[in-house]
């Protein structure tokens, strides 16, 4: 309801402000007609990605998921991640988990924070990611990243298509948003506030 109330640029800079997931969610919840408009105006490159989340059903892996994440080539080394992480920080919504990729995007692995810390500086991240990476698929249910979420403990899940190319990461917050009861949210608040 407030959007309707703003003008069509604040709510333009507003899209471009928020995480592609999240103006994705905003977006189909408007009139198609309107969500066209917006995303007609946004800058190419947010809206890209925009629509990329919403050709996905909004309770599967590819419509909860965040294009918001970190991959590097197998070859970088643990000092050059480091330099990059901290260049792109401030653009990346959540970084618990470095992604490792070759050049068509096939997830090859991945490492996490602590294992980049204690990693000496010159080693090349082949030589210290795991190499067996739990993902999902694009359109597995939102039930099952939560199931898979749980079981593996993980703070976020990569989704990969077919060709287990990444296209993005779900969340633990998000994994669980809708099977959570509203008053467990509220007893979780690392993820939920």
């Amino acid at each position: 309801s407030l959007v309707e109330t703003m003008s069509t640029e604040r709510v333009v800079d507003v899209l471009e402000w928020m995480s592609p997931d999240e103006a994705a969610d905003l977006l189909a919840e408007l009139p198609e007609d309107r969500s066209a408009e917006l995303l007609n105006l946004m800058d190419a490159e947010d809206a890209k990605d925009v629509r990329k989340l919403l050709t996905y059903p909004d309770d599967a892996a590819g419509g909860i998921m965040s294009t918001e994440y970190v991959s590097v080539r197998p070859e970088t080394t643990a000092e050059q991640v480091i330099a990059f992480l901290r260049e792109t920080a401030e653009e990346t919504e959540t970084i618990y988990y470095v992604y490792v990729t070759d050049v068509q995007d096939i997830l090859l692995g991945v490492f996490s924070l602590r294992d980049l810390v204690i990693a000496a500086p010159h080693t090349p991240v082949s030589d210290f990611m795991a190499r067996r990476v739990v993902s999902v698929k694009l359109l597995d249910s939102q039930e099952l990243v939560a199931q898979v979420v749980s079981k593996y403990n993980l703070v976020a899940v990569p989704v990969v298509d077919d060709a287990y190319r990444l296209h993005g990461v779900v969340t633990a917050d998000d994994a669980l948003d809708k099977i959570i009861p509203t008053a467990w949210k509220k007893r979780l608040p690392r993820f939920y506030r």
